[in-house]
């Protein structure tokens, strides 16, 4: 299994901290589309590393077009020497349609008709020929010669993978169904992978004849760590808080209500429409808490928890520190983890 980590220090540091990533071992570095775009930060990681793999989890998708996709995924891949992996992800309609401005209908036949006309501009741009997507939602049908990059930028290893990242039943059979690799959000729970996600994406695969064991799984798993006892606490404070905001959004009560908790999440939606934030972080209890994040009282214990809980599941794992997070301490549990 692979383990990877998250970058979220901004682009002055970026260089350093990639670095940094790469030499302690990890095999990927991730960013996301938070409060910065998760492209830029990527394009310093690949001039100052050499190995690992560089991803956008998650860069959101119905915010963009698919050329605009194609383009800076090319980019990146054609840059980074083959190390780069396009990842996904829809956002939720208040998202897309307020903080965006762009349209939302149908958001996994959407996905579907994305990837799919990302994947026809590539083929275009490596192949030749005329470019003719007519998609649902996309239609692209105009290549001009002056726009198209050069096919010997990717060769050798050609355009990038794409992952897709999901919880519902509709994207993650689509992320089966059209892409390369699968991002678990990290909300769900080894139980929700195992008995909803897995046979959802081995559906979607099918449709298209292939396997689920052809599917790259990728999952951040949340870690609770620190110097100190206090520091433990704190850090399960903040998760106890990251995931009562996760839980007041609807598209992921079916987690919920797999661990018998279906009722939680209107009570925190309506929580969160008052600004509530410490009441709905008091309705998390610590047996949720555990089942969807792993506390680090010793690196050992706690990298064998991993591998139980995550052992042929899937073929990726980073960690997800919702607070300010020691480095030194998760590359002391990667290494344990790879023992």
């Amino acid at each position: 299994m692979k383990i990877d980590t998250t970058i979220t220090t901004g682009l002055g540091r970026m260089a350093e901290d990639a670095r940094a990533a790469e030499e302690a071992g990890y095999s990927g570095i991730w960013t996301f589309e938070g409060a910065h775009d998760p492209f830029l930060p990527l394009l310093l990681a690949a001039e100052h590393t050499e190995r690992v793999e560089l991803g956008t989890s998650i860069a959101v998708a119905f915010a963009r077009n698919p050329l605009l996709i194609a383009t800076v995924g090319w980019d990146l891949q054609a840059y980074s020497r083959g190390r780069f992996i396009l990842g996904l992800g829809s956002q939720i309609r208040a998202h897309i349609t307020r903080r965006y401005s762009m349209p939302w209908s149908r958001p996994a036949d959407r996905m579907r008709d994305m990837v799919l006309a990302v994947r026809a501009i590539w083929e275009t741009w490596e192949h030749g020929g005329r470019l003719d997507h007519h998609g649902e939602f996309y239609q692209h049908t105009l290549m001009p010669p002056l726009f198209r990059p050069a096919a010997a930028e990717v060769d050798g290893f050609g355009p990038p993978p794409i992952y897709l990242a999901g919880v519902g039943p509709h994207m993650t059979r689509v992320a089966g169904e059209v892409a390369d690799g699968f991002m678990s959000h990290p909300f769900c729970t080894p139980e929700f992978l195992r008995t909803v996600t897995l046979p959802m994406l081995a559906e979607g695969a099918a449709v298209t004849g292939k396997r689920l064991d052809e599917k790259a799984i990728h999952h951040s798993v949340m870690i609770a760590t620190g110097n100190t006892a206090e520091d433990v606490a704190a850090a399960r404070r903040a998760i106890r808080k990251q995931l009562a905001f996760y839980g007041s959004t609807q598209a992921y009560w079916p987690i919920l209500e797999l661990h018998d908790r279906g009722e939680l999440g209107p009570r925190l939606k309506e929580l969160s429409k008052q600004g509530e934030w410490d009441r709905m972080t008091e309705l998390i209890d610590d047996e949720f808490l555990d089942a969807v994040a792993v506390t680090v009282d010793d690196p050992a214990d706690a990298a064998a928890q991993l591998h139980r809980r995550y052992d042929g599941l899937v073929g990726r794992l980073g960690f997800s520190t919702p607070y300010q997070v020691d480095s030194t301490l998760l590359e002391v549990l990667m290494r344990e983890f790879l023992r």
